[in-house]
């Protein structure tokens, strides 16, 4: 494992040939500046990039009108659709579907049991969600966003799920409190402990033959 950025980072987005991020670059006054690189697989380096560059990757196309739903586009966690409509999750459990004018047609809450999830990943016709509270990833039903399915809880094999990657038919949950990952087999539901790392893990993402978490010191890639 090695350390390629060391910081405070909000999010990686895997894209084919890279990664971009978003991380603390300064505080001024009690304001947190927030800046943007990219990592490229073809030159092996990063550069800077511009704000519009990391919102295009996470909202699509019409990112302008999607930000205009967002209460912080850094803090959100975002779907884009096949149809380019756009899944959005904000940090107190509310979700919204917006349209390709940039309108929501759709409002809800994922929060479970009075509980609020940290992130979302679709999976076939459903929705996947995690609860680091209740140490659980939750499946819901995408026509009438109900719940299925429950794994974890009392014996769970989570120990504060923080986010979810998906990648064929199994999707990695990232721990935070047993700086573990475990990989979970979305057809069979049989899990399997991958690395387990000396911090919390906040992300694990993979982007073309490369894997990366995001850990609180920064960025390693595996």
């Amino acid at each position: 494992m090695k350390q390629i950025f060391a910081g405070e980072v909000y999010e990686i987005l895997p894209l084919p040939n890279g990664i971009i991020f978003s991380y603390c670059k300064d505080i001024i006054e009690q304001r947190v500046v927030v800046a943007f690189k990219m990592l490229s697989f073809e030159t092996g380096r990063f550069t800077d990039i511009a704000k519009n560059i990391y919102l295009l990757t996470k909202f699509g196309n019409n990112y302008k009108a999607v930000v205009e739903n967002c209460e912080n586009y850094i803090t959100v966690k975002s779907i884009i659709l096949p149809n380019s409509k756009v899944f959005l999750l904000s940090q107190n459990g509310e979700v919204q579907l917006i349209d390709t004018d940039g309108t929501a047609i759709w409002k809800g809450s994922l929060n479970y049991r009075g509980f609020t999830p940290s992130d979302i990943v679709p999976y076939n016709n459903s929705l996947w969600a995690c609860y680091g509270e209740i140490n659980s990833i939750v499946r819901y039903n995408l026509s009438t966003m109900r719940e299925e399915l429950r794994i974890g809880g009392n014996k769970s094999p989570f120990c504060g799920p923080k986010s979810l990657f998906i990648e064929g038919n199994c999707v990695t949950v990232s721990n935070f409190g047993s700086k573990k990952l475990i990989e979970v087999n979305l057809d069979s539901y049989i899990t399997l402990d991958r690395e387990e790392f000396e911090e919390p893990v906040k992300q694990y993402v993979k982007a073309d033959k490369y894997r990366f978490v995001l850990l609180q010191s920064g960025v390693y890639m595996i």
